[in-house]
C-alpha cells in the first residue's frame, strides 16, 4: 500500500498543487497570448511542465531511496528528461533558436541512449549494425521529443494522451509480468499528468508548455527503445499506442517539407488542430483521440505484445486508418 501511495498519490498531489503555484506566481511571466497559429482564444499561463518535472523528480528520488526503483533508471531516463524539461523552461522564457534547441535535444538523447545501451550486459563487441541501431535510437528519441511538442496544441490532449498510453502499457507490462521499473515510472508519469490535467481540461487555466511536452515526448521515446533490441512485439505495442501522435505529427511534417513550406515555423495545420476548428470543440477532439487509443489501439497493442498478431500487421492495421484521417483532413496544408 505504501508503495502505491508514493508512486501514484504523491506525484498526483504534488502535480496538482504545484500547477496551482505556477498559475499564481509564474502566470504573468509565462503567458501564452493567442496568435494566428494558436488554437486557443484567451491569454493563458503556460509552464505546467515545471510542476510535472518537480513532481517526477521528488517522487523518483523517494522511490530510489526506498528501493522501489533501481539507480540505473536515474541516468538513462530521469536525468535526460530533467535536462530536456529545463531546455523547455528556457525556451518558454527566452524563445531559444531552433538550431540551439535541436542540437541540445540530440545531445541529451545521445547521452540517454548511450547509457541505456552500453550498460546492457549484451553490449560487449559492438558491430556496425549496433552503431546504426544507436543512431536510429537517437534520431527516434529526438523525433518523439519534438512530435509530442507539436501535438500539444488543444486542451487536455498531451496530458490525456500520456494517461491513456501509460494505462495501456501498464496493463501490458503487468499482464506479462515484466520490467517492473518501467511500470513504476509509467505510474509516476500518469499521476503527474492527472494532477496537471485538473487545470488544463476541459477549460484550460494552465498550459503545459515546452517544459512538459518535451519531457513527456522524451520519456516515451526512451521507454519505447528500452527493450527494442530483444522484444520487437513490445516495441510494436508502444508504437501502436502512440500511433495517433506519431501519424499526425509525421504526416504533417512530411507534407510541409515536400510542399516547401517553412516547416520549422509554428503553424496549426495538424489534423487534430483542423478538426478542433471544424467541429468547434477542443473537448470533443481530445476525447475522440482518447477513445481511439482505448477502443482501437489498445486491443491491437495487447494482441501484438502477446504475439497473437504479427507486429508488422498490427502496425499496419493501426496506422492505415490514421493516415487516411490525416489525409482526409488535409494535415500539413496551410489554412
Amino acid at each position: 500500500m505504501t508503495k502505491w501511495l508514493i508512486l501514484f498519490l504523491l506525484p498526483l498531489c504534488l502535480s496538482l498543487a504545484l500547477s496551482r503555484i505556477v498559475i499564481l506566481y509564474l502566470g504573468g511571466r509565462l503567458l501564452d497570448t493567442p496568435n494566428m497559429r494558436s488554437s486557443h482564444e484567451e491569454p493563458t499561463p503556460r509552464g505546467g511542465g515545471i510542476a510535472i518535472l518537480i513532481s517526477t523528480l521528488i517522487t523518483t528520488i523517494i522511490a530510489v531511496i526506498l528501493g522501489y526503483l533501481e539507480e540505473r533508471i536515474v541516468f538513462w531516463l530521469i536525468i535526460p528528461i530533467s535536462l530536456i524539461s529545463l531546455l523547455g523552461i528556457c525556451d518558454d522564457f527566452f524563445n531559444l533558436s531552433v538550431k540551439l534547441r535541436l542540437l541540445t535535444q540530440i545531445s541529451i538523447a545521445t547521452f540517454a541512449v548511450l547509457f541505456l545501451i552500453i550498460t546492457e550486459q549484451s553490449w560487449k563487441y559492438p558491430s556496425a549494425q549496433d552503431y546504426i541501431m544507436i543512431l536510429a535510437m537517437i534520431l527516434f528519441s529526438t523525433w518523439m521529443t519534438n512530435l509530442y511538442n507539436f501535438m500539444d496544441g488543444i486542451n487536455g490532449l498531451a496530458a490525456l494522451e500520456a494517461i491513456s498510453v501509460c494505462m495501456g502499457m501498464i496493463f501490458i507490462y503487468t499482464f506479462q509480468d515484466m520490467h517492473q521499473d518501467s511500470t513504476y515510472i509509467m505510474f509516476i508519469v500518469m499521476a503527474c499528468a492527472f494532477g496537471f490535467l485538473f487545470w488544463n481540461f476541459p477549460n484550460a487555466k494552465l498550459f503545459m508548455g515546452d517544459s512538459g511536452s518535451l519531457l513527456l515526448g522524451l520519456s516515451f521515446g526512451l521507454l519505447v527503445i528500452e527493450h527494442s533490441r530483444e522484444n520487437y512485439s513490445l516495441t510494436a505495442a508502444w508504437m501502436i499506442m502512440l500511433a495517433v501522435f506519431i501519424v499526425d505529427a509525421s504526416y504533417t511534417l512530411f507534407h510541409r517539407i515536400i510542399s516547401r513550406q517553412a516547416f520549422s515555423q509554428g503553424h496549426r495545420s495538424h489534423a487534430y488542430q483542423k478538426c478542433a476548428r471544424i467541429y468547434k470543440s477542443h473537448t470533443s477532439i481530445t476525447l475522440t483521440i482518447v477513445a481511439i487509443n482505448s477502443l482501437w489501439l489498445f486491443p491491437l497493442a495487447v494482441a501484438t505484445s502477446a504475439n497473437i498478431l504479427n507486429p508488422l500487421i498490427g502496425l499496419l492495421i493501426a496506422y492505415g486508418p490514421l493516415i487516411f484521417i490525416a489525409r482526409k483532413y488535409n494535415a500539413g496544408h496551410p489554412d
